[in-house]
Protein backbone atom coordinates (compact mmCIF):
# COMPACT_ATOMS: atom_id res chain seq x y z
CA UNK A 1 0.00 0.00 0.00
CA UNK A 2 2.17 2.76 -1.26
CA UNK A 3 1.52 6.34 -0.31
CA UNK A 4 -0.10 8.31 -3.11
CA UNK A 5 0.13 11.98 -4.05
CA UNK A 6 -2.89 13.69 -5.53
CA UNK A 7 -3.49 17.41 -5.84
CA UNK A 8 -0.32 18.18 -3.88
CA UNK A 9 -1.63 16.38 -0.80
CA UNK A 10 -0.32 13.31 0.91
CA UNK A 11 -3.01 10.67 0.47
CA UNK A 12 -3.22 7.16 1.80
CA UNK A 13 -4.60 4.01 0.28
CA UNK A 14 -7.29 2.33 2.33
CA UNK A 15 -7.93 -1.38 2.40
CA UNK A 16 -10.57 -3.18 4.39
CA UNK A 17 -9.36 -4.83 7.57
CA UNK A 18 -8.94 -8.56 7.18
CA UNK A 19 -10.97 -10.65 9.56
CA UNK A 20 -7.85 -12.35 10.88
CA UNK A 21 -5.49 -9.38 10.75
CA UNK A 22 -4.66 -9.54 14.42
CA UNK A 23 -4.67 -13.32 14.81
CA UNK A 24 -1.79 -15.75 14.36
CA UNK A 25 -1.26 -19.47 14.26
CA UNK A 26 1.23 -21.73 15.96
CA UNK A 27 1.22 -25.43 15.17
CA UNK A 28 -2.13 -25.07 13.45
CA UNK A 29 -3.89 -23.76 16.57
CA UNK A 30 -5.49 -20.33 16.38
CA UNK A 31 -4.42 -17.86 19.07
CA UNK A 32 -7.49 -15.74 19.86
CA UNK A 33 -7.18 -12.00 19.34
CA UNK A 34 -7.35 -10.08 22.65
CA UNK A 35 -10.83 -8.85 23.38
CA UNK A 36 -9.82 -5.18 23.36
CA UNK A 37 -8.20 -5.50 19.95
CA UNK A 38 -11.28 -7.20 18.53
CA UNK A 39 -13.46 -4.36 19.87
CA UNK A 40 -11.17 -1.74 18.33
CA UNK A 41 -11.04 -3.55 14.99
CA UNK A 42 -14.83 -3.71 14.95
CA UNK A 43 -15.05 0.00 15.78
CA UNK A 44 -12.68 0.88 12.93
CA UNK A 45 -14.77 -1.15 10.50
CA UNK A 46 -17.94 0.56 11.73
CA UNK A 47 -16.35 3.99 11.46
CA UNK A 48 -15.06 3.30 7.94
CA UNK A 49 -18.56 2.25 6.88
CA UNK A 50 -20.05 5.37 8.50
CA UNK A 51 -17.58 7.69 6.79
CA UNK A 52 -17.97 6.03 3.41
CA UNK A 53 -21.76 6.18 3.70
CA UNK A 54 -21.41 9.94 4.18
CA UNK A 55 -19.56 10.14 0.87
CA UNK A 56 -16.21 11.07 2.45
CA UNK A 57 -13.10 10.05 0.49
CA UNK A 58 -10.86 8.45 3.11
CA UNK A 59 -8.12 7.58 0.62
CA UNK A 60 -7.51 11.22 -0.25
CA UNK A 61 -7.88 12.67 3.23
CA UNK A 62 -4.70 14.72 3.88
CA UNK A 63 -2.58 13.80 6.88
CA UNK A 64 0.30 16.20 6.28
CA UNK A 65 0.61 19.60 8.00
CA UNK A 66 -2.24 21.96 7.28
CA UNK A 67 -1.24 24.58 4.65
CA UNK A 68 -2.04 27.32 7.19
CA UNK A 69 0.69 25.86 9.43
CA UNK A 70 3.33 25.08 6.78
CA UNK A 71 6.83 24.93 8.24
CA UNK A 72 8.81 28.15 7.92
CA UNK A 73 11.78 28.17 5.56
CA UNK A 74 13.35 31.52 6.40
CA UNK A 75 16.64 31.50 8.27
CA UNK A 76 15.96 34.81 10.01
CA UNK A 77 15.36 34.42 13.72
CA UNK A 78 11.93 35.11 15.17
CA UNK A 79 11.55 38.44 16.96
CA UNK A 80 8.74 40.67 18.17
CA UNK A 81 9.12 42.58 14.90
CA UNK A 82 8.53 39.58 12.61
CA UNK A 83 6.33 37.32 14.77
CA UNK A 84 3.52 37.35 12.18
CA UNK A 85 5.75 35.32 9.85
CA UNK A 86 6.14 32.63 12.50
CA UNK A 87 3.18 32.35 14.85
CA UNK A 88 0.84 29.54 13.89
CA UNK A 89 3.48 27.81 11.75
CA UNK A 90 5.84 24.94 12.53
CA UNK A 91 9.41 25.97 13.33
CA UNK A 92 12.17 23.48 12.50
CA UNK A 93 14.54 22.84 15.40
CA UNK A 94 17.34 24.36 13.32
CA UNK A 95 15.59 27.73 13.55
CA UNK A 96 13.58 27.54 16.74
CA UNK A 97 13.95 30.26 19.38
CA UNK A 98 12.75 27.88 22.10
CA UNK A 99 15.18 25.07 21.30
CA UNK A 100 18.08 25.83 23.62
CA UNK A 101 19.15 24.90 27.14
CA UNK A 102 20.43 28.15 28.65
CA UNK A 103 19.20 29.29 32.07
CA UNK A 104 17.17 26.21 33.02
CA UNK A 105 15.90 26.44 36.60
CA UNK A 106 16.44 22.67 37.03
CA UNK A 107 19.96 22.60 35.53
CA UNK A 108 22.34 21.95 38.43
CA UNK A 109 25.16 23.58 36.47
CA UNK A 110 23.19 26.84 36.11
CA UNK A 111 24.83 29.08 38.70
CA UNK A 112 24.54 32.54 37.20
CA UNK A 113 21.37 32.72 35.10
CA UNK A 114 18.30 34.80 35.94
CA UNK A 115 16.70 31.61 37.30
CA UNK A 116 19.72 29.76 38.70
CA UNK A 117 19.34 26.27 40.13
CA UNK A 118 18.09 26.38 43.71
CA UNK A 119 16.09 23.24 44.36
CA UNK A 120 15.03 22.15 40.87
CA UNK A 121 11.57 23.71 41.15
CA UNK A 122 11.74 27.53 41.13
CA UNK A 123 11.27 28.80 37.57
CA UNK A 124 10.98 32.40 38.71
CA UNK A 125 7.32 32.78 37.73
CA UNK A 126 4.57 30.26 38.42
CA UNK A 127 6.38 28.56 41.29
CA UNK A 128 8.42 31.54 42.45
CA UNK A 129 6.72 34.91 42.07
CA UNK A 130 4.51 36.13 44.91
CA UNK A 131 1.90 37.43 42.43
CA UNK A 132 1.27 33.88 41.24
CA UNK A 133 1.24 32.21 44.65
CA UNK A 134 4.93 31.58 45.12
CA UNK A 135 7.39 30.87 46.43
CA UNK A 136 6.45 27.21 46.45
CA UNK A 137 6.27 26.21 50.10
CA UNK A 138 6.79 22.50 49.39
CA UNK A 139 10.16 21.06 50.32
CA UNK A 140 12.45 18.18 49.40
CA UNK A 141 11.69 18.17 45.70
CA UNK A 142 12.29 15.11 43.62
CA UNK A 143 15.82 15.04 42.24
CA UNK A 144 16.38 15.79 38.58
CA UNK A 145 18.60 17.64 36.16
CA UNK A 146 18.84 18.87 32.59
CA UNK A 147 18.30 15.91 30.27
CA UNK A 148 21.23 15.01 28.04
CA UNK A 149 19.81 12.86 25.25
CA UNK A 150 21.91 12.27 22.12
CA UNK A 151 20.19 13.76 19.10
CA UNK A 152 17.94 16.11 21.09
CA UNK A 153 19.17 19.73 21.30
CA UNK A 154 16.24 21.30 23.20
CA UNK A 155 15.26 21.43 26.86
CA UNK A 156 13.84 18.67 29.03
CA UNK A 157 14.11 17.63 32.66
CA UNK A 158 15.03 14.06 33.51
CA UNK A 159 14.23 12.87 37.00
CA UNK A 160 16.75 10.78 38.88
CA UNK A 161 15.70 7.15 38.94
CA UNK A 162 17.78 5.13 41.40
CA UNK A 163 15.91 1.86 40.85
CA UNK A 164 14.61 1.67 37.28
CA UNK A 165 12.45 -1.22 36.11
CA UNK A 166 13.53 -1.55 32.49
CA UNK A 167 10.54 -3.75 31.70
CA UNK A 168 8.36 -0.65 32.06
CA UNK A 169 7.99 2.01 29.34
CA UNK A 170 9.99 5.23 29.46
CA UNK A 171 7.47 7.94 30.36
CA UNK A 172 7.58 11.34 28.66
CA UNK A 173 5.50 14.01 30.43
CA UNK A 174 4.16 16.84 28.27
CA UNK A 175 3.00 20.02 29.99
CA UNK A 176 0.45 22.53 28.73
CA UNK A 177 0.29 26.24 27.97
CA UNK A 178 2.30 28.77 29.99
CA UNK A 179 3.68 26.05 32.28
CA UNK A 180 6.89 24.02 32.49
CA UNK A 181 8.02 20.66 33.93
CA UNK A 182 6.92 21.62 37.46
CA UNK A 183 3.36 20.92 36.23
CA UNK A 184 4.14 17.34 37.30
CA UNK A 185 5.62 18.16 40.73
CA UNK A 186 4.31 18.98 44.19
CA UNK A 187 3.26 22.50 45.08
CA UNK A 188 2.12 24.17 48.28
CA UNK A 189 0.91 27.73 48.72
CA UNK A 190 2.80 29.74 51.35
CA UNK A 191 0.95 30.04 54.68
CA UNK A 192 -1.72 32.71 54.60
CA UNK A 193 -2.10 32.76 50.80
CA UNK A 194 -5.69 31.76 49.87
CA UNK A 195 -6.39 29.95 46.60
CA UNK A 196 -8.03 31.80 43.70
CA UNK A 197 -11.25 29.91 42.98
CA UNK A 198 -13.60 32.33 41.25
CA UNK A 199 -12.69 31.53 37.62
CA UNK A 200 -14.06 27.99 37.70
CA UNK A 201 -16.62 28.69 40.42
CA UNK A 202 -15.29 26.04 42.78
CA UNK A 203 -14.65 26.40 46.48
CA UNK A 204 -11.90 24.57 48.32
CA UNK A 205 -9.37 24.99 51.06
CA UNK A 206 -5.86 24.69 49.70
CA UNK A 207 -3.70 21.81 50.84
CA UNK A 208 -2.04 22.40 54.19
CA UNK A 209 0.49 19.64 53.59
CA UNK A 210 2.27 18.87 50.34
CA UNK A 211 0.95 16.11 48.09
CA UNK A 212 3.11 14.00 45.83
CA UNK A 213 2.38 14.54 42.15
CA UNK A 214 2.77 12.39 39.06
CA UNK A 215 6.54 12.78 38.64
CA UNK A 216 7.17 11.71 42.24
CA UNK A 217 4.73 8.82 42.02
CA UNK A 218 6.16 7.51 38.75
CA UNK A 219 9.72 7.60 40.08
CA UNK A 220 8.54 5.68 43.16
CA UNK A 221 6.95 3.14 40.80
CA UNK A 222 10.40 2.68 39.13
CA UNK A 223 9.67 4.33 35.77
CA UNK A 224 12.27 6.34 33.90
CA UNK A 225 10.66 9.79 33.58
CA UNK A 226 11.49 12.72 31.28
CA UNK A 227 9.50 15.98 31.20
CA UNK A 228 9.73 18.06 28.03
CA UNK A 229 10.22 21.80 28.51
CA UNK A 230 8.71 24.08 25.84
CA UNK A 231 10.53 27.11 27.31
CA UNK A 232 7.42 29.20 27.85
CA UNK A 233 9.62 31.44 29.97
CA UNK A 234 10.99 33.08 26.81
CA UNK A 235 7.80 33.37 24.75
CA UNK A 236 7.00 36.92 25.80
CA UNK A 237 10.41 37.95 24.45
CA UNK A 238 9.32 36.58 21.05
CA UNK A 239 5.69 37.69 20.87
CA UNK A 240 4.45 41.21 21.76
CA UNK A 241 3.44 41.05 25.39
CA UNK A 242 1.78 44.23 26.61
CA UNK A 243 -1.69 42.73 27.07
CA UNK A 244 -3.57 39.47 26.67
CA UNK A 245 -6.35 40.71 24.38
CA UNK A 246 -4.33 41.31 21.24
CA UNK A 247 -0.91 40.24 22.52
CA UNK A 248 0.55 37.45 24.66
CA UNK A 249 1.31 38.43 28.23
CA UNK A 250 0.45 34.94 29.49
CA UNK A 251 3.16 33.39 27.34
CA UNK A 252 0.90 31.07 25.34
CA UNK A 253 2.49 28.75 22.80
CA UNK A 254 1.03 27.25 19.64
CA UNK A 255 1.51 23.85 17.99
CA UNK A 256 4.09 25.28 15.61
CA UNK A 257 6.24 26.15 18.62
CA UNK A 258 5.70 23.09 20.79
CA UNK A 259 5.16 20.12 18.46
CA UNK A 260 8.61 20.13 16.80
CA UNK A 261 10.29 20.19 20.22
CA UNK A 262 8.37 17.15 21.46
CA UNK A 263 8.78 15.48 18.09
CA UNK A 264 12.55 15.79 18.46
CA UNK A 265 12.49 14.43 22.01
CA UNK A 266 10.31 11.41 21.18
CA UNK A 267 12.44 10.54 18.17
CA UNK A 268 15.70 10.79 20.13
CA UNK A 269 14.39 8.70 23.04
CA UNK A 270 13.12 6.01 20.69
CA UNK A 271 16.33 5.88 18.66
CA UNK A 272 18.48 5.73 21.79
CA UNK A 273 16.32 3.02 23.36
CA UNK A 274 15.34 0.71 20.48
CA UNK A 275 14.34 -2.14 22.78
CA UNK A 276 12.12 -0.06 25.07
CA UNK A 277 8.56 1.18 24.72
CA UNK A 278 7.69 4.84 25.29
CA UNK A 279 4.55 6.14 27.05
CA UNK A 280 3.36 9.71 26.56
CA UNK A 281 1.32 11.60 29.15
CA UNK A 282 -0.03 15.01 28.17
CA UNK A 283 -2.08 17.68 29.91
CA UNK A 284 -4.14 20.49 28.35
CA UNK A 285 -2.31 21.81 25.26
CA UNK A 286 0.13 18.94 25.78
CA UNK A 287 -2.61 16.52 24.69
CA UNK A 288 -2.80 17.68 21.09
CA UNK A 289 0.96 18.30 21.04
CA UNK A 290 1.50 14.61 21.88
CA UNK A 291 -0.85 13.50 19.13
CA UNK A 292 0.55 15.97 16.60
CA UNK A 293 4.16 14.99 17.29
CA UNK A 294 3.32 11.32 16.66
CA UNK A 295 1.48 12.25 13.45
CA UNK A 296 4.40 14.30 12.13
CA UNK A 297 6.89 11.53 12.94
CA UNK A 298 4.68 9.04 11.11
CA UNK A 299 4.31 11.29 8.06
CA UNK A 300 8.10 11.68 7.83
CA UNK A 301 8.39 7.89 7.92
CA UNK A 302 5.62 7.38 5.34
CA UNK A 303 7.27 9.90 3.03
CA UNK A 304 10.57 8.03 3.28
CA UNK A 305 12.58 10.90 4.75
CA UNK A 306 16.15 10.15 5.81
CA UNK A 307 16.54 9.19 9.48
CA UNK A 308 12.75 8.98 9.93
CA UNK A 309 11.16 6.60 12.40
CA UNK A 310 7.66 5.14 12.61
CA UNK A 311 6.81 5.93 16.24
CA UNK A 312 3.83 3.63 16.65
CA UNK A 313 5.66 0.30 16.99
CA UNK A 314 7.50 1.90 19.94
CA UNK A 315 4.58 3.51 21.82
CA UNK A 316 2.89 1.68 24.70
CA UNK A 317 0.43 4.26 26.09
CA UNK A 318 -0.98 7.67 25.18
CA UNK A 319 -2.65 9.23 28.24
CA UNK A 320 -4.41 12.56 27.65
CA UNK A 321 -5.73 14.83 30.41
CA UNK A 322 -8.10 17.76 29.76
CA UNK A 323 -7.23 18.01 26.08
CA UNK A 324 -8.83 20.12 23.37
CA UNK A 325 -9.37 17.34 20.84
CA UNK A 326 -12.57 19.12 19.74
CA UNK A 327 -12.34 22.76 20.75
CA UNK A 328 -11.65 25.17 23.63
CA UNK A 329 -13.62 27.86 25.43
CA UNK A 330 -11.17 30.65 24.55
CA UNK A 331 -12.30 30.50 20.93
CA UNK A 332 -15.75 31.79 21.87
CA UNK A 333 -17.06 35.24 22.70
CA UNK A 334 -16.52 37.36 24.70
CA UNK A 335 -12.81 36.68 24.10
CA UNK A 336 -12.98 35.75 20.38
CA UNK A 337 -9.19 35.50 20.44
CA UNK A 338 -8.99 33.69 17.14
CA UNK A 339 -10.18 36.74 15.26
CA UNK A 340 -8.41 39.45 17.23
CA UNK A 341 -5.06 38.09 18.35
CA UNK A 342 -2.36 37.23 15.79
CA UNK A 343 0.26 36.15 18.33
CA UNK A 344 0.61 32.58 19.54
CA UNK A 345 -2.19 33.26 22.03
CA UNK A 346 -4.60 33.79 19.14
CA UNK A 347 -3.21 31.24 16.70
CA UNK A 348 -3.43 28.36 19.17
CA UNK A 349 -7.11 29.11 19.68
CA UNK A 350 -7.70 29.12 15.91
CA UNK A 351 -6.02 25.72 15.74
CA UNK A 352 -8.32 24.31 18.44
CA UNK A 353 -11.73 25.67 17.37
CA UNK A 354 -14.84 26.31 19.45
CA UNK A 355 -15.81 23.84 22.16
CA UNK A 356 -19.42 25.06 22.27
CA UNK A 357 -19.96 25.08 18.52
CA UNK A 358 -17.24 22.82 17.19
CA UNK A 359 -16.44 22.60 13.49
CA UNK A 360 -13.32 20.66 12.53
CA UNK A 361 -10.35 23.02 12.18
CA UNK A 362 -7.48 22.95 9.72
CA UNK A 363 -5.25 21.70 12.56
CA UNK A 364 -7.57 18.88 13.62
CA UNK A 365 -8.31 17.73 10.08
CA UNK A 366 -5.12 15.68 9.55
CA UNK A 367 -4.92 14.80 13.24
CA UNK A 368 -8.43 13.44 13.80
CA UNK A 369 -9.23 12.45 10.24
CA UNK A 370 -12.84 12.08 9.11
CA UNK A 371 -15.08 11.83 12.19
CA UNK A 372 -12.15 10.80 14.45
CA UNK A 373 -11.23 7.75 12.34
CA UNK A 374 -7.53 8.68 12.55
CA UNK A 375 -7.59 9.70 16.24
CA UNK A 376 -6.19 6.44 17.69
CA UNK A 377 -3.40 5.19 15.39
CA UNK A 378 -2.38 1.56 16.00
CA UNK A 379 -4.95 1.02 18.76
CA UNK A 380 -5.69 -2.31 17.07
CA UNK A 381 -2.04 -3.07 16.31
CA UNK A 382 -2.62 -2.57 12.58
CA UNK A 383 -4.47 0.55 11.37
CA UNK A 384 -3.10 4.09 11.28
CA UNK A 385 -4.17 7.15 9.26
CA UNK A 386 -6.18 5.14 6.75
CA UNK A 387 -3.71 2.31 6.20
CA UNK A 388 -3.41 -1.21 7.53
CA UNK A 389 -0.12 -2.89 8.35
CA UNK A 390 1.42 0.20 9.96
CA UNK A 391 2.09 -0.93 13.52
CA UNK A 392 4.32 -4.02 13.41
CA UNK A 393 1.64 -5.67 15.53
CA UNK A 394 2.11 -3.22 18.41
CA UNK A 395 -1.11 -2.18 20.15
CA UNK A 396 -1.06 1.42 21.41
CA UNK A 397 -3.34 2.05 24.38
CA UNK A 398 -5.22 5.37 24.42
CA UNK A 399 -6.91 7.05 27.38
CA UNK A 400 -8.55 10.43 27.95
CA UNK A 401 -9.24 11.86 31.40
CA UNK A 402 -11.60 14.83 31.76
CA UNK A 403 -13.75 16.39 34.47
CA UNK A 404 -17.45 15.75 33.99
CA UNK A 405 -19.61 18.66 32.86
CA UNK A 406 -21.65 20.25 35.62
CA UNK A 407 -24.62 20.03 33.29
CA UNK A 408 -23.96 17.89 30.25
CA UNK A 409 -23.43 19.96 27.13
CA UNK A 410 -23.91 23.36 28.76
CA UNK A 411 -22.55 24.30 32.16
CA UNK A 412 -18.93 23.24 31.87
CA UNK A 413 -16.98 22.99 35.10
CA UNK A 414 -13.54 22.88 33.47
CA UNK A 415 -12.78 26.41 32.32
CA UNK A 416 -11.23 25.34 29.00
CA UNK A 417 -12.63 22.02 27.88
CA UNK A 418 -15.74 19.87 28.21
CA UNK A 419 -16.57 16.18 28.01
CA UNK A 420 -17.27 16.48 24.29
CA UNK A 421 -14.18 18.59 23.61
CA UNK A 422 -11.84 16.08 25.20
CA UNK A 423 -13.23 12.66 24.35
CA UNK A 424 -12.26 10.85 21.16
CA UNK A 425 -15.10 9.24 19.22
CA UNK A 426 -13.46 5.86 18.80
CA UNK A 427 -15.00 3.82 21.62
CA UNK A 428 -13.42 0.41 21.60
CA UNK A 429 -10.06 1.94 20.63
CA UNK A 430 -9.85 4.45 23.49
CA UNK A 431 -10.99 4.64 27.10
CA UNK A 432 -12.68 8.01 27.67
CA UNK A 433 -12.79 8.41 31.45
CA UNK A 434 -14.56 11.14 33.43
CA UNK A 435 -13.56 12.29 36.89
CA UNK A 436 -16.09 13.90 39.21
CA UNK A 437 -16.76 17.56 39.91
CA UNK A 438 -14.82 17.16 43.17
CA UNK A 439 -11.63 15.91 41.53
CA UNK A 440 -9.75 19.19 41.22
CA UNK A 441 -6.20 20.16 42.10
CA UNK A 442 -6.27 21.41 45.68
CA UNK A 443 -2.57 22.31 45.80
CA UNK A 444 -3.01 25.91 44.62
CA UNK A 445 -0.62 25.35 41.73
CA UNK A 446 -0.62 27.75 38.74
CA UNK A 447 -1.66 31.26 39.70
CA UNK A 448 -2.99 30.19 43.10
CA UNK A 449 -5.17 27.46 41.61
CA UNK A 450 -7.36 29.62 39.42
CA UNK A 451 -7.94 26.67 37.02
CA UNK A 452 -7.85 23.91 39.61
CA UNK A 453 -10.58 21.95 37.78
CA UNK A 454 -8.62 21.99 34.53
CA UNK A 455 -5.53 20.68 36.33
CA UNK A 456 -7.57 18.05 38.15
CA UNK A 457 -7.16 15.45 35.41
CA UNK A 458 -3.45 15.21 36.19
CA UNK A 459 -3.00 16.79 39.65
CA UNK A 460 -5.96 15.49 41.65
CA UNK A 461 -5.60 12.19 43.49
CA UNK A 462 -8.27 10.67 41.25
CA UNK A 463 -6.61 11.83 38.03
CA UNK A 464 -3.16 10.64 39.06
CA UNK A 465 -4.52 7.28 40.15
CA UNK A 466 -6.12 6.79 36.75
CA UNK A 467 -2.91 7.69 34.90
CA UNK A 468 -0.84 5.29 36.99
CA UNK A 469 -3.46 2.57 36.66
CA UNK A 470 -3.50 2.97 32.87
CA UNK A 471 0.30 2.80 32.65
CA UNK A 472 0.22 -0.54 34.43
CA UNK A 473 -2.19 -2.06 31.90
Amino acid sequence: MAALRKGGRFAVAVLGLLAGACESQQGGTDIPTPEEVVACRDRIQQKIAEVQAAGIDIANWPITDAPEMAEITTTAGQTQANYLEYDGRYRPLTNHPGCFTDNLYYDKANKAGTTPYVDGNNDGKWTGATAFGGPNAAKNFIDGDKANIPGYPCAAKEYTQPNEDTSKPIVILVHGNSTRPHTWEKFLLPPGIPPSTATENVQFTADSTERLQLAEKLIAARYRVIAVDFRTDIVTNIDPAANNTTQNTAGNIDHGWSTPILQGLVKAVMKNNPNRKVALVGHSLGVTVVRDALRRLYVEYAQGKADAINPFPHVSHVILGSGANHGVSTYDPPSALCGNNKTMRGTIVCEMGSRSNYVQTYFHKPLNGPRDLFATPCADGDYAFGKTGQCEGNVVKYYTITMTDKEKGTNYQDFYVSEAASRMDMDGCVTNKLTTLNDYDTSGYFNKGFIANHFGSMRSEAGMSLAIQYLAQ
